[in-house]
């Protein structure tokens, strides 16, 4: 028992020794780590090296423990960390940056000096003048204003002042190079202003993507200059992407067909049954009137310009004339839009019943002959038609050989006297009859011609009478000379 007591005495000068070369061992770690070793694990360390070396310096080997000696150091246990806020969150907080990232920030001061910004760092970020755009400007202010979150580009973690060094410039560059690229890949349009105009093509801006646009690849009228492009806006479709030579080319021509694509596709889809568009017209055909709903173009037929009978469509509307036309159809698969213009306006067949009645003789124009007969013009908006059977009291093969009362032959413009057979607003139908009218004409002549005749046959038996009755008393007077022997013979 005194042996061991007396070796462990020794042992524990050689563990001091040891100890001390121990303990330099971890200063020079922590020095470096730049870490503070908590005091607590200082003792426990420095009671499990004094226990080890008691341990191997004992004259008598002891057997190794097969548990854990409850001065043996206890095993650290992990920090459990923070739970990290969503990453969409402006509140986030960034545990960990590197120089090359790029972070949402928000603007916390602006001087003419630079710009703060709190990008959930231990220190803000400071954005110098010449790092805040890629473009000239003349006031901080024009670029960014307090409270505004912005992306940057993370140059340098700490400056001698013990700043995050930011550049608002590359992280702009970095994300239009991305537009440029995902425009490319994806074949997505863009919008650019045309900042400025070359003999060999376009300068253009999207958004702060600068790009150029070939000759070859504007699309222009034969009478328009590059100069007349110059501050509009016009779409763009990317064809190629040269980072290294820091070169974006853009084309005009296929954005243009593409968007004219795109919209014409988009005003198909919105357009419905029963809409009223305003509209252009475009083109007349003998058969209806073209008309540009705004890049889509539908066609008015001939018999829904009017509620009266039509033939050709500059009798009611012009080229280039802007109207109000009526959705009839939209067939999107064949891509068709039918339109009408006469549902815009009253229909007159609502009333016909009021302003024409069977029976009734009324003054019509002849408007046009058909193989059945002739419309005709009856005022009020309303046409109606006069069988072949009907023009003419006399047979006719054809309206062209229908004649009037006098032997003239029927003619379109002619302003004759019709009678209304029927009127059928349902149907829009007004049927009516030219030879009607003479046939009644005729038998009011002959009536009236035969009322006269009569009307002269009572007069000559009036006459007869009176005469009958002058020869009577000529007779008597004659009888009474010749009884009175009178030599005078009345003659």
């Amino acid at each position: 028992m005194d042996n061991e007591l007396k070796g462990t005495e020794i042992s524990s000068g050689k563990g001091d020794a040891a100890l001390s070369e121990v303990e330099e061992l971890i200063r020079q770690t922590l020095a470096e780590s730049k870490i503070s070793a908590p005091a607590e694990n200082k003792e426990k360390t420095q009671i499990k090296e004094e226990y080890k070396a008691t341990t191997f310096s004992s004259p008598t080997p002891k057997p190794i423990p097969t548990q854990p000696q409850p001065l043996a150091a206890p095993i650290a246990q992990p920090v459990s960390a923070k739970p990290a806020a969503p990453a969409n969150s402006y509140d986030a907080t960034f545990n960990e940056y590197k120089a090359g990232d790029i972070v949402r920030g928000k603007v916390v001061k602006v001087d003419q000096t630079g710009v703060l910004v709190d990008i959930k760092y231990k220190s803000d970020g400071l954005i110098l003048p010449g790092e805040l755009s890629e473009h000239p400007y003349a006031s901080v202010n024009e670029v960014v204003k307090v409270g505004e979150i912005i992306e940057v580009f993370i140059e340098k973690l700490e400056s001698k002042e013990g700043y995050v060094i930011l550049s608002k410039a590359r992280a702009d560059n970095e994300r239009h190079w991305k537009t440029a690229m995902s425009a490319f890949h994806n074949k997505t349009l863009l919008e650019g202003k045309v900042l400025q105009a070359l003999k060999g093509g376009l300068v253009v801006d999207c958004d702060g993507l600068r790009g150029f646009v070939p000759a070859s690849q504007v699309s222009k009228r034969a009478e328009e200059t590059f100069d007349s492009f110059v501050g509009k806006k016009v779409p763009l479709k990317v064809i190629e992407v040269n980072r290294r030579q820091g070169k974006i080319i853009l084309s005009h021509r296929l954005a243009a067909g593409d968007k004219e694509k795109a919209d014409y596709d988009k005003l198909l889809s919105e357009l419905e049954v029963g809409q009223v568009k305003k509209g252009k017209v475009v083109s007349l055909k003998n058969f209806g009137a073209f008309v540009d709903l705004g890049g889509i173009e539908g066609l008015v037929h001939l018999s829904e310009l009017s509620w009266k009978r039509v033939k050709h469509p500059s009798e009611v509307v012009k080229l280039g004339e802007e109207l109000e036309v009526f959705v009839l159809g939209v067939d999107k698969v064949a891509k068709k839009i039918a339109l009408g213009l006469r549902q815009l306006q009253p229909d007159p067949w609502a009333s016909a019943a009021e302003h024409f009645k069977a029976g009734q003789i009324v003054k019509v124009k002849i408007l046009r002959f058909a193989k059945f007969g002739a419309f005709v013009e009856l005022g009020h908006g309303l046409e109606g038609l006069i069988h072949i059977s009907e023009l003419s009291k006399e047979p006719t093969a054809t309206p062209e050989e229908a004649k009037h009362p006098d032997g003239t032959p029927l003619k379109i413009g002619d302003v004759v006297d019709a009678k209304i057979l029927r009127v059928i607003p349902d149907e829009q139908r007004i049927g009516l009859s030219i030879k009607q009218v003479q046939v009644e004409r005729e038998r009011q002549t002959l009536k009236e011609v035969q009322t006269s005749a009569v009307e002269d046959k009572k007069v000559t038996i009036g006459d007869m009478i009176a005469e009958k009755e002058r020869a009577r008393a000529e007779r008597e007077g004659l009888e009474e000379a010749v009884e009175g022997g009178s030599e005078e013979i009345p003659t």
